[in-house]
C-alpha cells in the first residue's frame, strides 16, 4: 500500500495541473492594439489603416497604413503612404505627401474669426470598411467634423495619392463651445 501512495500524489498533482492548465488556455489574453499617435506643440501625428493587401508568398493578408501630419500653425493636413522600395541605389519608405488645406475645407475666416484648433483619430468601419480606417478631423471653435480618405491611384508603374474630403458637417448636439471643452475625469 505504500508503493501506491506515492502514484495516487503524482495522479492528483497531474490532474490538478492539467486543471489549472484547461482553466489558464480556456481564458482569451487581453487584445494588444497599438495607437499610432503623437502630438508636439502645433501639430499631431497619426497613422491608420488604407487597405488590406495579400502577399502570395506567405499566404498572410497585409494591412497597409496612411500617416497622417497636421500643421496647426499652417491650417493643412498632409497624408503619405508608406511603402518599401528599393532600387539600386537607394532603399525608400516615404512617398510624396498628399495635402488638404483645413482653413479652406472648413471655411474659416483667419482675419475676422477665432484661432482654430483641429483634432484628428482614425475609426473602424468593421466589415463594411473592408480593412479602410476613416480620418476624423474636428474643428473645435466652429463644432464641425470632416472624414477624409487616402488612396492611392496606380498610374502605369506609379501611383499618386488622392486625398479627398468624404463628408464636412457639424458635430451633431453640440454647440462650437461644448465641442472644444474638455471630458470631465471619470
Amino acid at each position: 500500500m505504500d508503493a501506491s501512495r506515492p502514484r495516487l500524489a503524482h495522479v492528483l498533482m497531474l490532474i490538478l495541473g492539467l486543471g489549472i492548465g484547461l482553466t489558464l488556455a480556456a481564458q482569451r489574453p487581453t487584445r494588444l492594439q497599438a495607437g499610432g499617435s503623437d502630438r508636439s506643440g502645433e501639430s499631431a501625428l497619426t497613422s491608420g489603416a488604407i487597405a488590406i493587401g495579400y502577399d502570395e508568398g506567405s499566404k498572410t493578408q497585409i494591412p497597409q497604413d496612411a500617416l497622417y501630419y497636421l500643421d496647426y500653425k499652417a491650417g493643412k493636413l498632409l497624408a503619405t503612404i508608406p511603402m518599401f522600395r528599393q532600387t539600386a541605389k537607394s532603399t525608400r519608405y516615404l512617398e510624396p505627401f498628399a495635402e488638404r488645406d483645413l482653413v479652406a475645407d472648413f471655411k474659416i475666416d483667419l482675419d475676422n474669426g477665432p484661432r482654430p484648433h483641429f483634432l484628428m483619430t482614425t475609426g473602424h468601419l468593421g466589415t463594411f470598411g473592408a480593412g479602410w480606417a476613416p480620418l476624423f478631423v474636428f474643428e473645435t471653435t466652429s463644432g464641425q467634423v470632416a472624414v477624409y480618405r487616402i488612396q492611392k491611384q496606380t498610374v502605369g508603374v506609379k501611383y499618386q495619392l488622392q486625398f479627398e474630403l468624404l463628408e464636412l458637417g457639424p458635430v451633431r448636439g453640440a454647440t462650437a463651445e461644448a465641442a472644444a471643452a474638455p471630458l470631465p475625469l471619470r
